[in-house]
């Protein structure tokens, strides 16, 4: 799937989480990355050339003041026309929103009162008016904080993001990360990553087995009855 990953952030060059989004997204050939900005904003007709030819539109930005930075609205107004959604109604929007507390803030009762859901609701309502399927959001909280190991983790999710249908089932996440490990072998010609990857195909092999032996066991219950 052809992604274009819309960035609006004041300070994107100071920011640890964009960069590593920004390197991140590099990795797969599918996503194309819009930075916005002087230039960009006044670059209207490759804008919408973009959104043209990217199924996915990714909305990526850190929360601030309980929004999304005022750049992102200002891209909208003078790229977006009215009768645009006839072409953009069969597309998807997704966003990817950072943010400096936990997650659990966001929420009734929590210490920022409001959920992110309520909080991002403007950008639901366009992309209801647009005619844009709404995937749901994908949360980045406390970047500088995280380690390492949930690095590596935030970057497999932030791809599978990316580029898979949403929501993503067991599955699916298993024939991606295999291909994805596939693809790094053949590029890296790593013996590491070739062992974790024949681990890894080996694992998935005895998870499809052991569904395969309870969906059995559920036939055979379901027919005591």
């Amino acid at each position: 799937m052809k992604t274009l990953v819309v960035v609006a952030h004041p300070k994107i060059k100071e920011s640890s989480t964009q960069q590593f989004l920004k390197e991140t997204a590099k990795i797969s050939e599918s996503v194309t990355w819009l930075e916005l900005n002087d230039v960009t904003l006044s670059e209207i007709t490759r804008n919408r050339t973009l959104l043209h030819e990217n199924q996915r539109i990714i909305f990526q930005f850190p929360l601030l003041w309980y929004s999304a930075p005022g750049i992102l609205f200002e891209w909208l107004r003078i790229t977006i026309q009215q009768d645009d959604e006839t072409w953009l109604k069969c597309k998807e929007l997704g966003i990817v929103v950072n943010i400096g507390q936990s997650e659990k803030s966001y929420r009734l009762g929590g210490s920022e009162k409001y959920s992110l859901s309520s909080l991002l609701s403007p950008l639901g309502a366009l992309a209801n008016r647009l005619g844009l399927t709404l995937i749901p959001y994908f949360v980045i909280e406390k970047f500088a904080y995280q380690t390492e190991t949930a690095k590596k983790k935030l970057l497999i999710a932030y791809l599978q993001y990316l580029q898979l249908n949403q929501p993503i089932n067991f599955k699916e996440r298993q024939a991606w990360a295999i291909k994805f490990l596939k693809e790094l072998t053949v590029n890296e010609n790593n013996s590491m990553i070739r062992l974790v990857l024949d681990n890894f195909v080996e694992q998935a092999d005895r998870l499809s087995e052991l569904k395969t032996e309870i969906d059995l066991i559920k036939k055979v219950d379901d027919n005591d009855y």
